[in-house]
């Protein structure tokens, strides 16, 4: 269907980058740090604008963190002894 390509017209916002764009279904990844509420009214804004401008139903994704805690990322996998 319709690639990066086709959202690549639109301006993505400040602090954000193009992850992927697959149907109307578009990832973006945060490179800024931003407050959740700020970031939150960036996404919402820009998938209005998307939708405005192209009159199609795009959904703007954030890119999903893995988990950045150390120790659990350390004990992944380990088992925990038998009594």
């Amino acid at each position: 269907m319709c690639e990066m390509a086709e959202t690549s017209h639109f301006d993505i916002p400040t602090g954000f980058s193009l992850v992927s764009s697959k149907g109307l279904h578009v990832t973006l990844r945060q490179d800024a740090a931003m407050s959740i509420p700020q970031r939150g009214a960036v996404l919402m804004d820009f998938e209005k604008r998307l939708r405005a401008e192209s009159g199609m139903m795009y959904e703007i994704f954030l890119e999903p963190k893995g988990d950045l805690n150390a120790l659990r990322v350390k004990l992944r996998g380990v088992k925990p002894k038998e009594l």
